[in-house]
């Protein structure tokens, strides 16, 4: 059983950071043609976005307005929710929506408070007790989307990157659940690289102010 939903990804992220963009264009990759951002309020992210899928500055039940999706057939994947997401979930539902949120730890269920509380006619579901990554979330949606259970899948908490950049041995501990297949992470293009140059980046500043 292959159910095929629409997935929305509304952002709440004022600026595309190289983190944020891997984890977009991870799903984008995934989703292809189903797949649109909401809530892009920022021209130049709008434009970027664009070309990876449809892009839009209207806010997600503004979009499912126009659309013509009622918000009792959308699913939202928030991490409070009490439920996890089944695959008979997805039969009977025409779009998903996935927060286009950097996570906190600990979780600040920013979720719920951006887009659970402000869509109440639609359902609520997670996916395991751990925060995952939007990169993450989206891909073992694909996979449940694909008839897999929670059950099935290898999703394993914390994930430490050790990596030498510019001549400093980097060790940092991302605090989210992430997929796993065939014993390594699914994860973006790069997406350690990118990380760690963040980390790097930050790191730096705070030494030059110190």
């Amino acid at each position: 059983m292959v159910v095929r939903t629409l997935l929305i990804i509304d952002n709440w992220e004022e600026s595309l950071s190289p983190w944020l963009l891997s984890e977009y264009s991870f799903v984008a990759n995934l989703f292809k043609d189903s797949l649109v951002f909401t809530n892009v309020t920022n021209e130049k992210m709008l434009q970027t976005l664009n070309t990876l899928a449809k892009a839009t500055p209207k806010n997600v039940r503004e979009f499912l307005m126009i659309s013509g999706i009622p918000v009792s057939k959308v699913i939202i994947l928030d991490p409070a929710a009490d439920e996890e997401l089944s695959p008979e979930d997805l039969v009977r539902t025409e779009a998903v929506v996935i927060g286009g949120i950097m996570g906190d730890h600990p979780p600040k269920k920013r979720t719920y408070e951006l887009i659970t509380s402000k869509l109440p006619e639609a359902a609520a579901r997670n996916l395991g007790k751990e925060q995952l990554t939007i990169a993450g979330a989206a891909y073992v949606l694909k996979k449940i989307s694909e008839g897999l259970r929670l059950r099935d899948l290898d999703i394993r908490f914390g994930l430490t990157i050790k990596l030498n950049i510019l001549n400093s041995d980097l060790e940092i501990f991302l605090p989210y659940a992430f997929p796993y297949e065939k014993g390594e992470p699914v994860l973006p293009k790069e997406y350690l690289r990118v990380v760690a140059m963040r980390s790097l980046y930050y790191e730096n500043v705070e030494l030059s102010q110190s």
